[in-house]
């Protein structure tokens, strides 16, 4: 878990960057073309962190299910066996 938010952290931090190296293209008049092509890369690394940063909340939302499913079921079975205990 501890590696999923650092992780995340990383790649916000990333997103950051790359959202004020646009802010200083944008502000910028004259566009030659490596600026134009490191713009055209920094989009596609936004996408890919982007990307990056759906699947680790996903992952996260996935084990938060079964974490809830895991506690149900160990509950219903330990109501059942409480019941089977007192009907005896």
């Amino acid at each position: 878990m501890w590696r999923r938010h650092k992780a995340l952290a990383r790649l916000k931090g990333e997103l950051n960057t790359l959202a004020l190296f646009d802010r200083v293209h944008e502000c910028t008049q004259d566009h030659d073309p490596s600026s134009n092509r490191a713009h055209t890369l920094r989009q596609v690394r936004r996408a890919q962190i982007i990307a990056e940063i759906t699947q680790l909340s996903t992952s996260q939302l996935e084990h938060w299910n079964r974490t809830r499913i895991t506690s149900v079921i160990l509950l219903l079975c330990a109501g059942g066996y409480a019941v089977h205990y007192f009907l005896r």
